[in-house]
């Protein structure tokens, strides 16, 4: 099944990116299980000015997909996480594994984190009092799903002003599930002028350390992005990922945590 998943300023120095710039997007390896992170990637841009996205692959190592500064993950104060979740889970990695991995490649505290990842905010031992803890509870605002979350575009198929939130419901759920069918099977198929070779295989290729290319896989991301947005006659085909986000609607805000998550000084404890 399908997740809908899918923030931090610090001054850093004369090479750091413009403010508006200074977001970054993490994608995981379970990238390559679906077009959800990537959607997640595009939802960062439109919404809230990301202009540089990460691979963390399962053995904690970063890579630079686009758009980074040459410091890395270092030179951004606010991080967006697209990953699927599940319990002590980000992509196929445990809770406490990710936030060891983070501070090894962002030694600083970030200021803050979003996490496009479904029981992100589950406790009592969340993703988020995990990786604020491995911070010294210092990340002033971390943001997750205590339970699965999706992009409510509210009738709309767009991802600019789609909302992620939890418990979200589908105005219609056939049709929904339809198109989820539609979206996965597109994805078991043949890769654009691969043929033999699915999205999945691509992927899996592209993320791999050996030889990695990081333009390569830029590409593909661009690839996915265009191939699973195109409009269908017939909805009952449709394999776009954006009728997903117009059949979402309602819900509830993320859970939001750290050390002054709403700008007052006051600490919220992570669930």
């Amino acid at each position: 099944m399908l997740s809908l998943l899918a923030g931090v300023g610090l001054f850093l120095g004369a090479l750091a990116p413009r403010v508006a710039e200074a977001q970054a997007m993490i994608v995981m390896s379970d990238l390559c299980e679906d077009p959800a992170a990537v959607f997640d990637y595009q939802w960062a841009r439109a919404n809230h000015g990301v202009g540089a996205a990460f691979l963390m692959r399962d053995d904690g190592s970063v890579a630079p997909i686009e758009g980074a500064a040459p410091q890395g993950l270092p030179a951004y104060p606010q991080l967006y996480v697209a990953a699927h979740g599940g319990p002590n889970q980000i992509s196929h990695m445990s809770n406490d594994r990710f936030a060891a991995a983070l501070r090894r490649v962002r030694p600083a505290t970030p200021q803050s984190v979003f996490f496009a990842v479904c029981g992100a905010g589950a406790g009592p031992d969340s993703l988020l009092k995990k990786l604020n803890a491995s911070y010294c509870d210092g990340i002033s605002r971390l943001n997750g799903g205590v339970v699965a979350c999706a992009l409510a575009g509210n009738g709309q198929a767009s991802l600019v002003g789609a909302q992620y939130n939890i418990h979200v419901r589908q105005s219609d759920e056939a049709l929904y599930d339809k198109i989820v069918d539609n979206i996965e099977a597109k994805w078991r198929g043949d890769y654009p002028g691969q043929r033999g070779r699915s999205y999945a295989q691509v992927c899996q290729g592209l993320i791999a350390a050996d030889g990695y290319n990081p333009a390569a896989l830029a590409g593909f991301m661009s690839t996915v992005y265009d191939q699973f947005r195109q409009p269908s006659v017939d909805p009952q085909h449709s394999t776009n990922y954006l009728d997903l986000v117009k059949l979402n609607v309602g819900g509830q805000p993320l859970t939001l945590c750290g050390a002054d998550p709403s700008g007052n000084g006051r600490p919220t404890a992570c669930p």
